[in-house]
């Protein structure tokens, strides 16, 4: 079994958020199925490929929160799982302190709410 290389605990978790190429204005912004959620970046299922080391800007809308919380974010890993999906891991960059405290918050607002049927 390999080392864990994580500096931050993964939360399990299904939610939508949307995602971009980085700095491509007249890109579209695609909405993603979050897989898991950590105080340092999520991973996601993604009809389209990303490849690692791309740069994204993630847009996700918290509970409470007037405005999308826009984060960069770079690619670490894409997994194909079947013809048309595929996994992406991302890690959050450049991140503010503001926007680590609502991170962080998001983090613990997924780790108490109960499990979804």
């Amino acid at each position: 079994m390999g080392i864990d290389r994580r500096r931050f605990d993964r939360v399990t978790a299904s939610f939508e958020v949307e995602c971009r190429r980085s700095g491509a204005l007249s890109e579209t912004w695609r909405r993603v199925v979050v897989v898991d959620f950590s105080a340092g970046g999520l991973r996601f299922h993604s009809e389209e490929p990303f490849d690692p080391g791309e740069p994204l800007e993630v847009q996700i809308r918290l509970p409470n929160i007037r405005w999308p919380l826009l984060l960069r974010a770079r690619v670490v890993r894409s997994d194909p799982l079947s013809p048309g999906t595929c996994r992406c891991a991302v890690e959050f960059v450049e991140v503010t302190p503001d926007q680590q405290a609502e991170i962080d918050g998001l983090v613990q607002f997924l780790r108490t709410r109960p499990p979804s049927s």
